[in-house]
């Protein structure tokens, strides 16, 4: 695959393609729009802090006793524009729509005067990430680190387990299946930070809840998490 250096990061060719038409709608592009048209990221639903879902959620966390607080962008609708930038980042290499959702994330995080030291994505697993050719939640972390100024840690939590997808799992099964996925390198670097974990989509948030546990086990103080989607209860996403 041929790829070009950017600052550390490697983005796919396919990335700096000229693209005339909207990914999503299909719409010509204007000047200044790249690959999404301003008209579709109109129509993303923001995610309001009152929000019913963001109680629920911000509840499920509190019980669990790791999560001490979060931040999302967007709901994660079926069909809708959400899902084809997540799935074009996880599946079709455009990356650069990660560090975008990254710098937007950051960007509601730092109006909230949140004081965090390290973002730290979700980590694929090694197997996973060689046959994706990169870990999208790494683009992410990368955009919200350029706001916030705060360094990006990939070397610390590793996913041990190859998890199957969450996607069709229900959240007792979610729960089940990422157990024990995770370890920690390097604890010292994270003893009595806070942390910021990025992830692409918050679903029941058992993914997130489990890596928070691994790393208030290893020492750190305090767990942020951000995620540019949250998908509404009730939906199987």
């Amino acid at each position: 695959m041929n790829l070009f250096i950017d600052k550390h990061i490697l983005y796919p060719l396919k990335d700096f393609l000229f693209v005339s038409s909207c990914f999503h709608c299909g719409n010509r592009l204007s000047d200044g729009e790249r690959r999404l048209c301003s008209a579709c990221w109109s129509l993303l639903k923001e995610i309001g802090e009152n929000d019913y879902t963001v109680q629920v959620l911000k509840g499920r966390f509190k019980d669990g006793g790791v999560v001490d607080d979060f931040a999302a962008l967007y709901y994660f609708e079926k069909g809708q524009v959400l899902q084809s930038l997540a799935h074009s980042l996880k599946y079709e290499e455009v990356t650069s729509f990660g560090v975008g959702l990254g710098k937007k994330l950051g960007e509601k995080i730092k109006t909230q005067n949140k004081q965090m030291d390290f973002v730290i994505p979700v980590p694929l697993n090694k197997k996973k990430e060689r046959e994706r050719g990169y870990n999208q939640s790494d683009y992410i972390a990368k955009g919200v680190s350029q706001i916030l100024k705060i360094p990006v840690l990939t070397d610390v939590v590793h996913r041990e387990k190859y998890t199957v997808t969450q996607t069709h799992l229900n959240a007792q099964e979610r729960k089940e299946n990422v157990a024990d996925a995770f370890s920690i390198s390097g604890a010292a670097k994270i003893k009595e930070k806070t942390i910021l974990i990025v992830d692409d989509v918050i679903t029941t948030g058992s993914t997130i809840q489990e890596v928070s546990r691994t790393l208030k086990e290893a020492g750190a103080a305090k767990i942020i998490v951000g995620s540019a989607g949250l998908a509404m209860l009730g939906e199987d996403v």
